[in-house]
């Protein structure tokens, strides 16, 4: 069914056959949150069919390889696993697709004392370059006994192939960039001991557990500089692992995330799925929401900008754009809470980066995190932190409304982030990266709160540090928040 270059490539990208001690290329010892979790789900026989959407670079590959490596040592037989890569043309253009793969696999790999109904683990890297891909992973999951995982380094065709043709029969895994956690556990681990647990954002909306992040051990002293060391060259470059592992100079980081996101993502991916008639202002529209990040942008103001500059834009066309950077994981959209009826392009939304670095690389430098002023450096810093404000299910708005709801004439009152869990329970975020925070800072916080009737309110600050038992408000500085929200 395969011809012998076909199976050569594939015995040479599955090495476990042969021993189950080989892995190549061998992956990183450190395991991401989610890989733990994704292992977990594979071992108990979840939805037959995992999608992991996520921008270039984050690291799906070698989640791939380590969850090949955790599934041998849970005692998983390697003739029950399947690798395959989709960028090698030798294996994309296997006569009959998917089908005829697996039954090669089956039958020419599989064990003879496994019976059929033993289930197969596929691994499927680059799934996207399959023609008709989420239609072929469909009928192989119906008609053969396997557990599934994709990838695909464009999060936008892995995205939109499985809503429209696996829906009911997956569940997507957003892999984000790494968070600021994630960079010490897995490249300064030395730092990591003694600090508190990493635990999810969501864990705030119990005012006792938020009472508990207050006056639980905070970083300790002996590691706090080092900590605080990582976090400033964590805001100047982001969480591109590439970034943090040595695997790029220090003196090219920058041109290599413009390589990766201006290059590659604008000028392939994007247009490989969407209509893309004007190639220079979706860069245009993307540069416009980098100068932006953490702050409030319209369609209509973006295709002013547009406009200004020269390109031939309408609020439609700039819109769809938009658009298509947010399905790319490459910026953050957050509408305003309470949600209006229905979408307005009129309407602000608040917009960051997914990453912070490649809006330094982009305008080649950052002001310094420990010593620009707040007005400078605080719509940065609320791009590091939504960052953390991620989790299943979970929704993340922002707010701002008259202290008199329609009447125009009272103050305006705003919070930079409002997370909304299933039961429909919300928690304010406010950023105000200052060291001495007054009555007024949290003056938002405390009209939303009453409002909305909000369990406790975050605010994350530069240096202050308590729970105000009263006003059920956590403080927290910027390195705690990101230490302890991080990587879950």
């Amino acid at each position: 069914m395969l011809d012998p270059f076909q199976i050569q490539v594939l015995n040479d990208l599955n090495p476990w056959w042969s021993d189950p001690r080989i892995v190549r290329p061998a992956p990183a010892a450190y395991r991401r949150h989610f890989v733990r979790r994704l292992l977990a789900r594979l071992l108990a026989q979840s939805l037959p069919v995992e999608i992991l959407r996520g921008p270039r670079q984050v690291g799906k590959t070698t989640a791939l390889l380590q969850l090949v490596q955790d599934l041998i040592a849970a005692g998983v037989s390697p003739r029950r696993i399947l690798f395959a890569r989709f960028d090698n043309d030798l294996v994309r253009e296997i006569r009959g697709g998917l089908s005829t793969l697996l039954r090669w696999f089956r039958t020419s790999v599989r064990e003879e004392a496994q019976p059929d109904s033993t289930e197969a683990f596929l691994f499927l890297d680059e799934v996207h370059k399959l023609p008709r891909w989420s239609e072929q992973v469909k009928h192989v999951s119906d008609t053969f006994p396997v557990r599934i995982v994709v990838t695909g380094s464009s999060a936008l065709l892995v995205g939109k192939g499985g809503r429209e043709s696996l829906a009911g029969r997956t569940l997507t895994t957003e892999v984000p960039v790494f968070q600021f956690r994630e960079v010490l556990e897995a490249w300064s681990p030395e730092l990591v001991t003694g600090l508190p647990e990493a635990v999810s954002v969501r864990e705030s909306f119990d005012p006792a557990a938020a009472a508990a992040f207050a006056s639980a051990a905070s970083i300790p002293a002996e590691s706090r500089l080092g900590v605080a060391r990582c976090l400033e060259r964590y805001f100047q470059r982001g969480g591109y692992p590439r970034l943090h592992s040595g695997a790029t100079p220090d003196d090219s980081w920058a041109d290599y995330l413009v390589e990766s996101v201006l290059e590659r993502v604008l000028g392939a991916d994007i247009p490989d799925l969407f209509p893309v008639q004007q190639p220079r202002l979706l860069r245009h529209v993307y540069l416009h929401v980098a100068r932006l990040t953490g702050q409030e942008i319209t369609q209509v103001s973006a295709a002013e900008s547009a406009r200004s500059a020269g390109y031939e834009a309408n609020q439609v066309t700039v819109g769809r754009y938009m658009h298509y950077l947010v399905e790319a994981l490459l910026v953050r959209e957050f509408r305003r809470y309470p949600l209006a009826r229905k979408a307005s392009s009129r309407l602000p939304v608040k917009m960051t980066l997914t990453d912070l670095g490649v809006r330094n690389a982009l305008f080649r430098g950052a002001p310094s995190l420990a010593s620009s002023p707040p007005e400078t450096v605080g719509p940065l810093v609320e791009t590091l932190v939504q960052g953390c404000l991620r989790g299943p299910n979970l929704q993340v708005h922002w707010f701002r409304d008259n202290l008199v709801p329609g009447n125009r004439k009272t103050p305006v009152l705003e919070t930079d982030f409002v997370l909304e869990e299933t039961d429909g329970r919300v928690v304010p975020v406010e950023v105000k990266f200052r060291r001495t925070i007054s009555g007024e800072d949290i003056r938002g916080l405390r009209h939303f709160m009453e409002r909305f009737d909000s369990p406790c309110g975050i605010l994350v600050t530069r240096d202050s540090r308590q729970w105000n038992a009263e006003k059920r408000i956590l403080s927290l500085p910027l390195l705690d928040f990101l230490v302890r929200f991080g990587g879950v």
